[in-house]
């Protein structure tokens, strides 16, 4: 039986954000008008935020800047077009 490597080298969280259409994000974005006055944190952006701190079980946004800063450098695949440099 041969190997898929499709997802080689992503996590399975960047596996699970790769199957969620984006066209779809921009349809409900643009029809909600949730982007409006936005500059960088995004609708998509949020979304991904979101379900990271659902699957990591997160319970305070502490936590949640602290792990995606943690994973900084791994986290290319998760699509995010802006993650803050900030310190805790």
């Amino acid at each position: 039986m041969d190997k898929s490597t499709h997802f080689f080298g992503t996590s399975v969280f960047g596996q699970l954000i790769s199957l969620i259409d984006t066209k779809f994000i921009k349809s409900s974005a643009k029809t909600c008008n949730s982007d409006r006055y936005v500059k960088k944190f995004t609708t998509k952006d949020h979304l991904i935020s979101m379900l990271f701190c659902s699957f990591a079980k997160c319970s305070s946004l502490r936590e949640v800047s602290g792990a995606m800063l943690g994973l900084a450098g791994k986290t290319n695949h998760f699509q995010l077009q802006h993650i803050p440099h900030y310190r805790i």
